[in-house]
């Protein structure tokens, strides 16, 4: 190395002074251009590293909310499911007469029926349906708003109005109702 290093620095003396300075130019230029590609990739780098640590933190946050979220829901699944679990013993067809003397409504035709398939083994949904008639528009609204609020789990799944022929003022009106338990077993 130290013999190379000595056979340059020979040619170089060697040179005239004006291709001493042009040289050196070279030289000074070379160096210039590899510092300024060398720093140009090592910018564009770190640029991407930047960009990568800011995503990867982008997706860290989402994960948090995410986690949050799930959580949540977990909660709310879990809540639910003691509701269904609570709702074992509710017999709709008494909930519903109950209900039907709050509202001053008479109950026709009651039975119960089978729900409508959850997609699921661990719930069921049994339902009931009823025929309420000669009833005014206000009353049955009022009796269907109790079924819905009494209980989370009764819900009104279908309802076929009919205005009456002797009365326009007011309506016969069936009424299916469901609510979800757990299956036996």
């Amino acid at each position: 190395m130290k013999q190379q290093l000595g056979q340059i620095t020979a040619a170089f003396e060697r040179l005239s002074a004006r291709e001493q300075g042009m040289v050196l130019i070279m030289v000074l230029a070379i160096l210039g251009m590899i510092f300024g590609f060398g720093g140009y990739f090592v910018n564009k780098d770190l640029d991407a590293r930047h960009r990568r640590i800011e995503a990867k933190a982008e997706k860290l946050e989402e994960i948090g909310r995410l986690r949050t979220d799930y959580q949540r829901r977990l909660n709310e699944q879990k809540r639910i499911a003691d509701e269904v679990r609570r709702n074992e013993g509710m017999r709709l067809l008494s909930y519903l007469e109950d209900l039907s003397k709050q509202a001053n409504i008479e109950l026709g035709n009651a039975s119960e029926r089978p729900g409508d398939p959850t997609g699921s083994d661990l719930v069921k949904e049994e339902g009931a349906e009823v025929l309420v008639k000669n009833v005014s528009l206000d009353r049955l609204n009022a009796f269907l708003e109790k079924i819905e609020r009494g209980n989370r789990l009764v819900k009104v799944r279908r309802l076929k109005i009919k205005k009456r022929f002797d009365n326009p003022k007011r309506l016969d009106a069936s009424i299916t109702v469901g609510t979800f338990k757990p299956t036996s077993g």
